[in-house]
């Protein structure tokens, strides 16, 4: 618009388009054997090599694989590289966790030795207790049997002087007190009545409840009756005076409440211990700590308590309904050790018991040990419930507590100090076992069930860029890879598969061909052959070879997530060839030197097997494609570039949803596109760096007819020119004809 004459003009601003991160994160997913760790279809998140052992734990001969896998991974995309780390057991019942064939182990402490205890129970809530009047507890006891304990409580109360109708005047008052508190003051408005100078019981009542805090007021025997809101002995209704109350003649003074509470909804420790040892003979009501314990006078196995289930407190104090026997002299169990996770660990753990640093009698401290070796220290615990240095609340966190054991108390009957665990060295822990037993293809694939997942699925909720199965290099469970990675997960996993132990070249053919039939299966995926070396880091558990043979795929995801992050739109760089970007960094070698002889790599490059080589002092990976080269995308880079943009469009259009299909929609959303795509052509991702010629998108009318409208779609279509990686260098070598070609030109010429 022209500017002419002055004014104040209103122009729309073309709204901004929303930005897609274009920034890389690269996600593994690693599915495999782990000496401990969740065995209930969950994973866990682990950034660095620390966290993984304080989960999943070290080298065993099982975990080998799957140790070595998340090892290269961190060694090659750096530490603090997000995994997410899935553990496989034996289940008899696919993709149900709840049918595992993996134990924990355990072990239970016990105390001192001690005298004959008493049947006791203890309520699970403590004081103060909310009842009502007439609630009662039944006990058992012993061989006398049953008797009840009743709460009795009553409101206090105080009634007017006389009948009415009453002869008031506006602005007459009475002063009451309601359970000891101030005065308050009621003040009676004409226009509250229908006749003030005739005022009802009713109308009196009606008054008075209203502006009371603390009480209520009705009509008792054709008088207005104020009634305290407690009932109990604490409650009282005291009238104390007022112009009104020569006409109402409330009797001055505190009119008390009965019972043998104070207050009904706020029942003592202490009023518990009287009315039940008044009620029921041969019992004890001790308060530990606000919860009260209900004991028998006579101690040893005849001596019992039960809470009877007609009772109609039991529930406020949560009395549970069993009977609880007494002990003959002799010690308690008192706290179960449990193996934090599932496995044949556990033989390996004892624990060892001593009196508490801070010298309390009711403290002591607990130690882990593993192999006889101190690994874990807790000081100054105790077995009160209440408090902050409650054992199971400091040892059983899976955060911050121990990394192998978690505890049960028990709830030994002895009082405290009595019920700690007895001093010394117990263990080991027994039972654990590993679930491998029997271990298939099939908990490796997993399922789904109505008590959860197993195998691959139970990834099903978590974000993850790159798939490795580490230790299972099988048909079934390598096209189960592929299958979930193409169909769940909708095309946005990328799996990396291991070749199988021991293979040569021509046993690696057949079995990527034949056996496991993955030769052209799918864009999805990609074979590397062979293993590789590392250094052995456990010479006690592999034998004294300076090195052991592990997967690859940890260390080839290791070496995607770099170079992924080397750059915006990294994923479309392939990663393989020379170069400290893309060669790998952690090994020190691989299972076969067939694969340095080109016999052997002219045998599996071109079906589609990229070899893991070495040229002078350097291995690097010699192939970036996937498992079928006759696809639209026969690279890795071409493939995970283009699950990198799917991705980032499958989150950063989502602020269309739900939006009107309007012109501005559809331009939106070709503003948001175009820009995060030419971010893309800018930093050399495609096959040139002019945007008409790299990619080609469209959102227009073309595909949004009318009639795709009326189905609530818009369609969006988006051509991207990705390259090829040279994988043929070819260089031609011939004679310098220049200068005779010059002398023979120059002859014709003269």
């Amino acid at each position: 618009m022209t500017d002419l004459a002055s004014e104040v003009r209103i122009e729309n601003e073309a709204p901004k388009a929303p930005t897609i991160n274009a920034s890389v994160r690269t996600i593994l997913l690693a599915l495999g054997v782990t000496e401990m760790g969740p065995t209930d279809g969950t994973t866990r998140k682990v950034t660095s090599i620390p966290e993984y052992e304080r989960l999943f734990g070290g080298w065993t001969t099982n975990s080998k694989d799957m140790r070595a896998a998340l090892q290269g991974w961190w060694a090659e995309a750096g530490e603090g590289a997000e995994a997410h780390v899935g553990r496989v057991v034996h289940t008899s019942v696919q993709g149900d966790p709840t049918t595992k064939t993996s134990t924990k182990g355990q072990l239970t402490l016990s105390t001192p030795t001690g005298g004959a205890v008493a049947g006791s129970v203890l309520s699970g809530n403590p004081a103060p207790y909310n009842l009502e009047p007439g609630d009662t507890l039944v006990i058992s006891r012993d061989a006398l049997g049953q008797a009840t304990a009743t709460v009795t409580a009553t409101a206090a109360t105080r009634s007017a002087g006389v009948d009415g109708p009453y002869a008031l005047a506006d602005n007459q008052t009475i002063i009451v007190s309601i359970d000891g508190g101030a005065p308050q003051t009621v003040t009676f408005l004409a226009s509250e009545f229908a006749n003030i100078g005739a005022a009802t019981a009713t109308e009196v009542a009606a008054v008075i409840a209203a502006k009371l805090v603390g009480a209520q007021a009705d009509v008792s025997a054709s008088r207005p009756r104020i009634r305290s809101d407690r009932r109990g002995t604490s409650s009282g209704v005291n009238v104390s005076g007022g112009t009104a109350n020569a006409v109402l003649q409330y009797t001055t003074g505190n009119s008390p409440g009965t019972g043998n509470v104070a207050n009904v909804d706020a029942v003592t420790a202490a009023e518990v211990k009287t009315i039940v040892e008044a009620a029921v003979s041969g019992v004890t009501v001790t308060n530990e700590g606000g919860f009260q314990r209900i004991s028998s006078n006579t101690t040893g196995p005849s001596s019992s308590v039960q809470v009877i289930s007609t009772s109609t407190a039991d529930d406020e104090f949560d009395f549970d309904n069993v009977s609880h026997p007494g002990n003959a002299a002799g010690a308690q169990q008192t706290v179960r050790v449990d193996a934090r996770w599932d496995g044949a660990y556990a033989a390996e753990i004892t624990v060892q018991v001593t009196a508490a640093t801070n010298g309390l009698a009711d403290h002591f401290n607990f130690y882990v040990l593993r192999n006889g070796l101190p690994v874990e220290r807790y000081a100054n615990l105790n077995l009160d419930e209440l408090s902050p240095r409650y054992a199971l609340t400091i040892i059983n966190p899976e955060a911050t507590g121990s990394r192998f054991v978690v505890l049960v108390d028990l709830n030994a009957t002895i009082a405290s100090p009595g019920n700690l665990p007895i001093a010394g060295t117990f263990g080991p822990l027994t039972g654990g076992s590993d679930g491998l037993v029997g271990l298939t293809d099939t908990d490796y694939v997993g399922g789904v069930t109505l008590n959860g997942k197993t195998g691959l699925r139970c990834f099903d909720s978590r974000d993850g860029d790159i798939l490795i199965v580490p230790g299972r290099a099988t048909a079934a469970v390598q096209n189960a890879e592929v299958t979930y990675c193409e169909v769940t997960r909708e095309g946005l996993l990328f799996p990396i598969l291991d070749p199988p132990a021991g293979l040569t070249a021509a046993q690696m053919e057949t079995y990527f061909v034949d056996t496991a039939a993955l030769y052209e299966l799918s864009e999805l995926g990609s074979m590397y052959w062979p293993r590789v070396k590392i250094l052995n880091p456990a010479k006690a558990v592999y034998g004294n070879d300076a090195d052991i043979v592990v997967p690859p795929s940890g260390v080839l995801a290791g070496i995607y997530a770099r170079v992924d992050e080397s750059k915006i739109g990294g994923a479309f760089e392939h990663p393989a060839g020379e170069g400290e970007l893309y060669r790998p960094t952690s090994i020190t070698g691989v299972e076969t030197d067939e694969v340095f002889e080109k016999a052997a790599r002219d045998r599996l490059f071109p079906r589609n097997i990229n070899p893991i080589s070495k040229e002078g002092k350097y291995f690097f990976v010699d192939g970036a494609r996937v498992l079928k080269l006759t696809g639209n995308w026969p690279s890795v880079g071409q493939r995970r570039g283009v699950m990198f943009v799917s991705k980032r469009l499958k989150t950063g259009l989502t602020f269309l949803r739900h939006r009107n299909m309007r012109p501005s929609f559809y331009q939106a959303g070709i503003r948001t596109t175009t820009v995060f795509m030419n971010l893309l052509t800018r930093n050399d991702c495609f096959a040139s760096k002019k945007p008409s010629e790299a990619y080609q998108f469209d959102f227009g009318p073309g595909l949004n007819k009318p009639s795709t409208r009326k189905q609530r779609k818009a369609i969006s279509k988006l051509a991207m020119a990705t390259t090829e990686p040279g994988e043929f260098i070819v260089v031609l070598v011939g004679p310098d004809t220049r200068a005779l070609d010059a002398e023979l030109a120059a002859e014709a010429a003269g």
